[in-house]
């Protein structure tokens, strides 16, 4: 069978059975074919080969994100999230594969994060940030919607290939260092309120003396400004700047407190201007749980008030003790001429008619009231010699009143002793007596025919009570202290020392003399003895 030419194309056709230029054209296409593949075969090739390291590189950059103790967030130019580490799960609650691919701005509040696309664009723009490689707070919204304080680190890292930078930002959660920061802060708030707002003079000084703070209120007495005393030694301050003995008496103070003892000494300052005042300072030692010292805080109140009036209070005590000396002199000079005067008298009213014998009766009454005055001057104004023995309370009261037996039942009353048969104390009997004597015969003749009871009971702290009352008239509250000052008297011819010398007896016994209304109707005298230190 023939075939026609046109039938080549349809039948098997060997190379050589086409054209030569056909056959060129073919084998180098061929040829081209063969390379193309051999090279993508190469390239296989060196893919497969490089595989186990990219994976080994992939494995390297996962377990260094898992080991990250801080929370690591990488993002590209857009914001957009590359890789998170695993800590970023226990620190914001977004586990890492839940992060990855979103916007970065998930993690922030308003108005960062609708604000923050908008850094990115200047950024890729102008290539200005003012992020990169600092520090800086910065708050992050956790899965829950709770918020937490971090300090955040941004640093470049450039890819291989030209694929663009990566940002990688890391947090340090810091939420309670700031929480105990601002703690801090709010102590030392109270503590400079309290500080410099204290009435006394406050510094703190190290051990070797040299200051370390002080309040407003030391620095406005002197006149002064912090930068004029901290770091000097404190004795060197110009507190002290007017005396060297006083310097001295504070170095010596603060090196005692150094040593772990309370320094206190009253000392002078040196104020504002060339003013001065009466300090009472101490220097106490502040000591760590080693027992080591290692602040003094001393401490100064002004007593220049308190120091002049002490001062003005004993001139005013040396005066009336002059002035009490010299009455009990003049008091001794006038009662034995006064005493003479009234035998005198006596005498001779013996001799006269009975018009002048009352004349001179009525001077002579006069006479003896003003030797009653005398007397008791000399016995208020002497110093009193006690002289304590053990004393029974009920034998005391039964001795006053068998004493005063003639003048009660001459006035028709009524005194009755309640008191318990054992309650020993100890005081100087024979001016307890003159008290308790003088209170029964005050109580006596309150009323034309008085009920008087007088008792004793003792008190919880060893000492005893004892009480003097009546049905009388009473004395009503606002002359009740009244009736204590010598010479203050509402009964005729009454001297008005008596009740004074009985409170003189019970102070001195370091007791008390009150007087108030009395269940009986009048008034209730009671003498309160402490027991003896």
């Amino acid at each position: 069978m023939s075939t026609t030419k046109g039938d080549r194309t349809s039948a098997g056709v060997t190379p050589s059975d086409l054209p030569g230029e056909e056959l060129a054209a073919l084998r180098s296409r061929v040829a081209a074919l063969e390379s193309e593949l051999s090279a993508m075969l190469r390239e296989a090739a060196q893919r497969r080969s490089r595989e186990p390291a990219l994976e080994h590189d992939d494995s390297k950059t996962s377990a260094l994100l898992d080991a990250l103790l801080d929370p690591t967030v990488a993002i590209d130019a857009f914001g957009t999230i590359q890789a998170a580490s695993r800590s970023v799960e226990k620190a914001f609650g977004h586990a890492p594969r839940e992060l990855v691919g979103r916007n970065v701005n998930v993690l922030m509040p308003e108005p960062y994060r609708s604000a923050h696309d908008g850094y990115l664009e200047r950024y890729r723009r102008t290539g200005v940030t003012n992020i990169l490689g600092r520090t800086r707070p910065f708050e992050v919204v956790c899965r829950d919607g709770s918020r937490i304080v971090c300090d955040l680190s941004v640093a470049r890292a450039e890819l291989p290939g030209g694929l663009g930078p990566l940002f990688i930002g890391s947090f340090r959660d810091v939420t309670e260092r700031r929480r105990a920061e601002e703690a801090v802060r709010d102590s030392e708030r109270r503590f400079r309120a309290l500080f410099d707002r204290a009435f006394e003079f406050i510094g703190l000084l190290r051990p070797d003396g040299a200051v370390v703070e002080v309040n407003a209120t030391a620095l406005a007495a002197g006149g002064l400004s912090r930068d004029d005393v901290v770091g000097l030694p404190f004795w060197e301050t110009r507190w002290w700047s007017h005396s060297a003995p006083m310097q001295e008496r504070v170095r010596d103070a603060v090196g005692r407190a150094s040593k772990g003892e309370l320094a206190r000494l009253e000392i002078s300052q040196r104020g504002r201007g060339d003013t001065v005042l009466d300090i009472d300072l101490s220097v106490k030692p502040i000591v760590d749980d080693a027992g080591a010292t290692v602040l003094l805080i001393a401490e100064g109140r002004d007593i220049t008030e308190l120091k002049a009036a002490q001062r003005a209070e004993t001139a005013v005590l040396r005066a009336l003790a002059t002035i009490g000396e010299s009455a009990a002199v003049l008091a001794h000079e006038i009662k034995n001429p006064i005493t003479a005067v009234n035998l005198a008298l006596r005498a001779v009213a013996e001799k006269l008619g009975e018009d002048h014998r009352a004349v001179l009766e009525d001077l002579v009454a006069r006479m003896r009231h003003l030797e009653q005055l005398m007397r008791g001057t000399l016995s208020f104004s002497r110093p009193l010699d006690l002289r304590r023995t053990e004393c029974d309370a009920k034998t005391l009261l039964e001795n006053a009143v068998t004493r005063l037996r003639g003048h009660i039942e001459k006035s028709g009353a009524q005194v009755r002793v309640d008191a318990s048969d054992d309650l020993p104390f100890r005081a100087d009997p024979n001016l307890l007596d003159e008290v308790v004597s003088n209170l029964i015969t005050n109580a006596v003749e309150a009323k034309g025919t008085a009920h008087v009871r007088v008792s004793a009971a003792p008190r919880g702290d060893g000492g005893v009570e004892l009480a003097v009352e009546d049905d009388g008239p009473g004395i009503p509250p606002e002359r009740r202290e009244a009736v204590f000052k010598p010479f203050v008297t509402s009964k005729p011819g009454g001297t008005g020392l008596g009740l004074a010398i009985c409170r003189k007896i019970v102070e001195e016994h370091g007791g008390t003399l009150r007087v108030s209304a009395s269940a009986l109707g009048g008034a209730r005298f009671v003498v309160v003895l402490p027991a003896e230190r």
